[in-house]
C-alpha cells in the first residue's frame, strides 16, 4: 500500500471506522440476504442512510474513555454501567440495541460482582458483544504492554467483563493480533497470515485449544477465498470475525469493505463496526468518506473521546 497513513491517522481511522461502520449497517440490521439482494443487487448500491450509531460504538467509546487514564477494569466496568443505566456515550441520551449477554453482565457488574466474574461463560454466550468493542484495548495493549502474553491477557480480561467463554476470548485475540500486525506496518494479507500463525501457537493450550476447530476457516489462512454464499453475517462471534476478515481482505478501500460486509445482511451494524475497525486502522482516517462522517450523530462527543484517547497513546510513545 503506497502512502501509508501515519500512526495517528490509523488510530483515529480505526475508532471512527467502528462508529461509521456501525451507523452504515444499523438501518439494515436483521434484514435477510434475500431482501438485501432484492433492494440492492450490488454492494456498491447500498447507501449510508443516516448517522445513528448503536451499542457497538457506545461500548467502544466507553472503553476508550476509560483507557485514556490508564488500564482499570473497574473504570471500564463503571463506564459500561453508566452507558446502560444513564445513557452515557450514546447519540440520543439512552442505551439501545444491547445484546442479552452484555445486558446480563452489566446488571451483574452494577450489583458489585467482581469484573472478571461478570461475563457470561456458557456456550450460548458467544455473541459478538465483546469483539465489537475490543479495538481500543488492542490499541492500548500495543502501546503499553511489552510482550504478547501481557497483551492477550489484557484483551481477554476486557472481553470477560461481558463475554468470558474461551471462544469469545480467542475471537478477540485473533482480531487484535491482526490489528497489531497492521500497526507494525504489515500489508493486510501478511497481517492476517502472521496472526493466524501466532494464534495457532498461543491458543494451542487448554482451555483455548478446543475452540480452534470453531475458527478453522479463519485459521486456514484463506478466509478471503471463501464464496460469499459460505460467509454468514450473524451475531455469533465466529461468523462476525469471518465476515469482517473476508470483507477486509477482499476489498481495497474502507468504503468497499463496509459495503460488502453489510451486503451479507443479518447483524449488519456489528459486522460493519468490526470490519470498520480493521479497514480504518489499515487505510487511515482520511480514507473514510467525508460524506459518511458528515452524517454521524453527536460528532463532538465522539471527537472528544477519540482525540483524547489517541493523544494519550501517541504522547506515551514520545
Amino acid at each position: 500500500m503506497g502512502n501509508e497513513p501515519d500512526l495517528e491517522s490509523r488510530l483515529k481511522g480505526g475508532l471512527w471506522g467502528v462508529v461509521v461502520g456501525d451507523a452504515f449497517g444499523f438501518p439494515f440490521q436483521f434484514w435477510s440476504r434475500e431482501r438485501m439482494r432484492e433492494e440492492y443487487p450490488n454492494p456498491e448500491d447500498i447507501p449510508m442512510l443516516d448517522g445513528l450509531w448503536s451499542d457497538d460504538s457506545s461500548l467502544t467509546l466507553a472503553t476508550a474513555h476509560a483507557l485514556k487514564d490508564g488500564y482499570s477494569l473497574e473504570r471500564i466496568a463503571q463506564n459500561f454501567i453508566s452507558w446502560y443505566y444513564d445513557g452515557e456515550f450514546t447519540p440520543r441520551g439512552h442505551a439501545f440495541d444491547e445484546g442479552i449477554t452484555t445486558s446480563r453482565a452489566i446488571e451483574r457488574l452494577a450489583k458489585g460482582v467482581f469484573p472478571l466474574n461478570a461475563g457470561g461463560r456458557g456456550e450460548r454466550d458467544n455473541g459478538n458483544g465483546s469483539l465489537m468493542r475490543i479495538l481500543p484495548v488492542a490499541y492500548y495493549a500495543y502501546f503499553k504492554m511489552k510482550n504478547l502474553e501481557e497483551r492477550l491477557q489484557m484483551i481477554h480480561e476486557v472481553s470477560m467483563l461481558t463475554h468470558a467463554h474461551p471462544r469469545s476470548l480467542v475471537g478477540c485475540g485473533i482480531y487484535s493480533m491482526v490489528v497489531w500486525n497492521i500497526l507494525s506496518g504489515l500489508d493486510k494479507f501478511d497481517a492476517y497470515s502472521e496472526a493466524v500463525e501466532l494464534a495457532r501457537e498461543v491458543y494451542s493450550m487448554e482451555p483455548f485449544s478446543r475452540e480452534l476447530e470453531h475458527y478453522e476457516r479463519v485459521l486456514s489462512g484463506k478466509i478471503h477465498k471463501f464464496a460469499e454464499s459460505e460467509i454468514r453475517g450473524s451475531g455469533y462471534v465466529v461468523h462476525t470475525l469471518e465476515a469482517a476478515l473476508w470483507a477486509f481482505l477482499r476489498n481495497n478501500s474502507f468504503e468497499d469493505a463496509i459495503r460488502e460486509v453489510v451486503s451479507l445482511a443479518e447483524d449488519t451494524d456489528t459486522t460493519g463496526a468490526v470490519v470498520g475497525g480493521l479497514a480504518g486502522t489499515y487505510y487511515g482516517f482520511e480514507a473514510i468518506p467525508g460524506e459518511w462522517l458528515g452524517k454521524i450523530e453527536a460528532r463532538e462527543l465522539i471527537e472528544e473521546i477519540i482525540n483524547d484517547f489517541v493523544f494519550s497513546l501517541i504522547e506515551a510513545r514520545r
